[in-house]
């Protein structure tokens, strides 16, 4: 089997540059992360503000419709005690 020999020389040059790589490599990974998260929290947030509105809507309808029979129940009630 044969071996390799591996030669590596650290400069203090050479050793700052490759702290600052890794710094840099922590950086753009947090960076991603907290673009991740903050994509979904823009989803959630818009999800939640869709469900919002239908039941803003739905509470509306429901309002008109509680409206419209009132007056339909007063009106035949009227007419009814008319007669």
């Amino acid at each position: 089997m044969n071996s390799i020999k591996l030669r590596i020389r650290l400069t203090s040059d050479s050793f700052v540059k490759v702290a600052g790589i890794i710094s840099n490599s922590v950086i753009l990974a947090a960076n991603v992360y907290l673009i991740g998260t903050g994509i979904q929290g823009g989803l959630r947030a818009r999800k939640q503000e869709r469900i919002s509105q239908t039941l803003h809507t739905t509470a509306e309808i429901a309002s008109a419709v509680a409206g419209l029979t009132k007056v339909i129940v007063d009106s035949l009630g009227k007419q009814y005690a008319e007669t």
